[in-house]
Order: C-alpha cells, then sequence, then structure tokens
C-alpha cells in the first residue's frame, strides 16, 4: 500500500509533513513518518495506526512528539535529495558552459560570433523598445506601442549576462587564455 496518502493524513497532526513529502525522497519520508506512527501506536499496518492516532488525542500527541525528535533524520534525508538537485544543476552548468567555450574557439567566424551577434540584435531591440518607440509615441499618440513580456526581457538578460560576464573576465585579465576574437 503506498505511503504517502497516511503521511499526508498525518499531516493533520503536524502540518511540516506536507512539506516535507515532495521530491524524489518522498515515499522515504512518508515511509519514516509512518513508521513513527506505528512505532508510537505498537500497530503493524499502516491504517490502524493512522486511525488509533486519530482516535486518541494522547497518541497524537506521542506521534508529534516522537516526529520532533525524528526531525533532524527526516531533514537528513530531504538535504540529500536537495544536495543531489544541486549536483544535477552543477553539472548542467558544466555542460553549457563546455559548449560555450567549445564555441569561442571555433574555428569558422559563423560558429565564434553568434552569441555576440545574438547579444547585440537584443541590444538593439531593448534600444528600440524603451528609447525609440516612446519617442516615436511622442511624436505620433495615434500609433500603437508593443509591449515586450518582462519575462522575455529577463530570460535574455540572463543569457547575456553569463556571456558577458566570462567575455568581460577573459579581456581584462591577461591570464585568461584567449585568441582576442572579440
Amino acid at each position: 500500500m503506498p505511503l504517502i496518502p497516511i503521511a499526508m493524513a498525518l499531516a493533520n497532526f503536524i502540518p511540516a509533513i506536507a512539506g516535507w513529502l515532495g521530491g524524489s525522497k518522498a515515499e522515504d519520508v512518508a515511509s519514516k513518518v509512518v513508521g513513527i506512527a506505528q512505532t508510537v501506536t505498537g500497530q503493524s499496518a499502516p491504517d490502524a495506526a493512522l486511525a488509533a492516532i486519530q482516535a486518541d488525542p494522547n497518541l497524537a500527541m506521542q506521534f508529534q512528539k516522537a516526529v520532533l525528535d525524528q526531525q533532524v533524520e527526516i531533514q537528513k534525508l530531504l538535504s540529500a535529495d536537495h544536495q543531489a538537485d544541486l549536483n544535477a544543476d552543477v553539472a548542467n552548468t558544466a555542460a553549457i558552459n563546455t559548449t560555450m567555450q567549445a564555441e569561442a574557439k571555433a574555428d569558422h567566424w559563423p560558429t565564434y560570433s553568434w552569441r555576440p551577434f545574438v547579444g547585440f540584435c537584443f541590444g538593439i531591440a531593448w534600444l528600440g523598445d524603451y528609447l525609440l518607440l516612446p519617442i516615436i509615441h511622442g511624436y505620433a499618440p495615434a500609433v500603437v506601442v508593443p509591449v515586450v513580456p518582462t519575462e522575455a526581457w529577463v530570460a535574455i538578460g540572463g543569457v547575456l549576462g553569463v556571456a558577458s560576464f566570462f567575455r568581460g573576465k577573459m579581456q581584462a585579465d591577461p591570464r585568461v587564455p584567449s585568441d582576442n576574437r572579440g
């Protein structure tokens, strides 16, 4: 029987349990919480342990105390899950960085000039959106000024920010290897 629904029912007694049941370790956390309930109630079946805690306020209080006593072990389970997510993000960033470095060192001009070209295009679009269109709108109020969603600018800024940070670092520090293409 799946333990997550029983653990969610036990979250009525300790709301923090509901927050612990996300991610890849949800089944492990649910198993730990239900195991605590079974130990406190002396019941071998998870359903029976839940029913006993729901029926007896003293058992509910003992369950709360036992979960709080075991909270460190539960947090260790959750931190292992969080660490795995961080490691995956680091690996993904390293792969992107490797790709960008390979593009920068390429021998063909379309490959090494693509990111700077895109950066200049977005810079021109930004100037047009925030400088030229308001000026045009001031001279010709009948002209409808399109609005670029904020999310688009945040995405563009994130992409260009990573590229420009590393390019600026390379250009500012002569010890960083470069072929001086940009």
